[in-house]
């Protein structure tokens, strides 16, 4: 793959979902990787078009740009630019190539594994952590699901020991996978599109893209990480409303979408008692919760004890969710967790009151 290829697919890709134009192609190469004009960026499309490796869209006086997934040799080039982003992310990095070896030697036989990606490596490098997401094939055998996932939490426990690199890491299921992707709410898989790597089995990482937008669904990428913290007070009213939580004396107004995840991420963050209140309820009320997520963003953001104590509570009063909150609850064990206990009394009224027990 010529330098030129690469940087339009680095860009298409980071931008995954959105059309772009030459122009927009053009400023963000020279933005990211420098040293281009609009005539040679011209040239290099028209050509990758004629090979039906992007689509043009003519709108007005521009065309807008995207990969052309149904081409299967675009799979191919997009798993070689992976490639070369690590090899260009590593280059001069010894520790952190010792840790991605250790990485890809310690996950790679695990037979459940489709690939893993390095999210947002850069910034991450910089405060001596990595952030990984690991994806699982499609398998109706819960145990063995269960079992990998305690699997990985043991191996990057040995990684954060042997590299004395913080290891954040996010294992998701084939179908919460493709709905995070699929979704319409801000959510850390969408987001972290635009600053990623595939370091391990990248082709399988684009065929799951292919499969997505073969079934009609939309991806679009987040240009931004989302900060719990940062969450207007007006979105998180809004999206309570959403999950079925009223928050009394609050003005509801129309406002950006969030993940259920990232709500519950942004109260426990401000650790405000009262709407604290609301957590047991959303968790109780919207049983496709990702529990994986939930955990992740626990142990990043240091509220997996207060989340361990409201599941130990809610296992013993809510039917729906026995089994997913049973294998939260065995996780979050696994990762030594150390609960902080909630007020069973409280949370019961509080589900009483929203008639969800």
């Amino acid at each position: 793959m010529d330098e030129a290829t690469y940087r339009i697919l680095d860009i298409l890709s980071q931008r995954l979902g959105i059309p772009m134009s030459i122009n927009e192609i053009t400023k963000n190469i020279n933005k990211i990787h420098g040293g281009t004009y609009y005539a040679n960026t011209h040239k290099k499309i028209k050509e990758l078009y004629r090979e039906e490796i992007l689509t043009l869209t003519n709108t007005g006086r521009s065309s807008l740009v995207s990969n052309n997934f149904d081409n299967y040799l675009v799979i191919g080039m997009l798993a070689e630019m992976e490639l070369k982003r690590k090899h260009d992310f590593l280059k001069g990095k010894q520790e952190v190539q010792m840790l991605m070896l250790e990485i890809d030697t310690h996950l790679h036989n695990i037979p459940l594994i489709s690939h893993v990606v390095l999210m947002y490596p850069v910034k991450n490098t910089k405060l001596n952590k990595v952030e990984i997401l690991i994806h699982l094939k499609k398998s109706d055998d819960k145990k063995a699901l269960k079992e990998t996932k305690i699997q990985i939490n043991a191996i990057t426990k040995t990684l954060q020991q042997f590299s004395n690199t913080r290891v954040d890491y996010l294992v998701l299921e084939n179908g919460a996978f493709h709905d995070l992707l699929k979704s319409n709410e801000h959510n850390p898989v969408r987001e972290m599109l635009h600053d990623k790597i595939a370091i391990l089995n990248p082709q399988d990482f684009w065929l799951n893209v292919k499969k997505i937008t073969e079934k009609g669904s939309k991806i679009s990428a987040i240009s931004h990480e989302t900060s719990p913290a940062k969450i207007l007070e007006s979105d998180i009213v809004f999206n309570l409303t959403r999950f079925g939580y009223g928050d009394i004396g609050s003005k509801v107004r129309r406002g950006n979408l969030f993940c259920i995840e990232y709500v519950i991420s942004s109260i426990m963050f401000h650790d405000d008692a009262r709407r604290t209140d609301a957590i047991p309820i959303i968790i109780a009320k919207n049983p496709k919760i990702s529990y994986d997520l939930l955990l992740f963003l626990a142990q990043k953001y240091g509220f997996d004890g207060k989340v361990l104590g409201i599941l130990r509570i809610l296992r013993n009063l809510v039917i729906h969710g026995m089994n997913p909150v049973n294998e939260a609850i065995t996780l979050l064990e696994a990762m030594g967790t150390k609960e902080i206990k909630a007020d069973s009394k409280n949370i019961k009224e509080k589900l009483r009151l929203y008639n969800v027990i």
